[in-house]
């Protein structure tokens, strides 16, 4: 609901913005982009959840809300001028989700963390001295890290932690916490839409996919995990929204 309102309330100023503005009507005059910006963007991604909870479920264990997780995180891009109105630059965005579930004096929680970045390269096709429309792709790395804790609410006694420890399975562990995680390429073409409020000052909003491709999973950073579902990533469609401090020429 949010983006959606943020998105409605940008594509308002936007029309308002244009009907004031005498520069909006297209001429015959080239327009060349120079500089760069950088600042805030933040991303709603309609990820591979039924896969993921299809992947964890169990009778007791929790499940993720069927809903579209938020990142947030920086982008920074310049025009490289060997290429007219092309311009690259890179990001980072990451957010996180969880879920918990109680059974008696079981406790069970359910934390999952999306992060990605990398290459940004965008071609910027010029509408008017203030608007834009840009294409392109970012080319990178991203990971998912699964966190999974169970806690029977007890005291933690030193001795009882070493002895399960050390009990060759023989005593039944009913507290521990796991990072089962893996790294994959991501892929994200889109498509976006820049208006220069002022010469310093501008906005964003677009859409794209974020693909995810190979990854080798792992539990705790560390022990290789195999058995894990193909499909398990956070593929899906993603829309975009920012802020950014720059360069911008009208």
């Amino acid at each position: 609901m949010k983006i959606k309102l943020l998105i409605l309330a940008v594509i308002i100023f936007l029309n308002f913005s244009f009907s004031q503005n005498e520069d909006f009507n297209v001429s015959n005059q080239k327009i060349l982009r120079m500089g760069g910006a950088g600042g805030f963007t933040s991303y709603v991604l309609f990820w591979n959840v039924k896969e993921i909870n299809k992947s964890i479920q169990t009778q007791a264990g929790p499940t993720l809300d069927d809903k579209p997780i938020f990142l947030y995180g920086g982008e920074g891009y310049g025009y490289i001028m060997v290429i007219e109105n092309l311009r690259v630059g890179g990001l980072g965005v990451g957010g996180s989700t969880s879920s918990s579930t109680i059974l008696g004096n079981t406790r069970m929680d359910l934390e999952t963390n999306v992060t990605f970045g990398g290459l940004t390269i965008n071609y910027a096709i010029p509408i008017s001295q203030r608007l834009d429309i840009t294409i392109g792709s970012m080319l990178g790395w991203g990971g998912i890290d699964l966190k999974l804790r169970r806690d029977n609410w007890g005291i933690k006694n030193w001795d009882d932690l070493i002895n399960q420890w050390g009990s060759n399975g023989l005593i039944m562990v009913s507290n521990f916490s796991y990072s089962i995680n893996s790294d994959f390429f991501v892929f994200q073409p889109n498509i976006k839409v820049e208006y220069a409020i002022l010469r310093w000052l501008s906005v964003r909003v677009g859409i794209g996919y974020l693909g995810m491709a190979g990854g080798e999973w792992k539990l705790d950073d560390e022990f290789e995990l195999v058995g894990v579902p193909k499909k398990l990533n956070a593929s899906g469609f993603i829309i975009d929204a920012g802020i950014f401090l720059g360069t911008f020429i009208f």
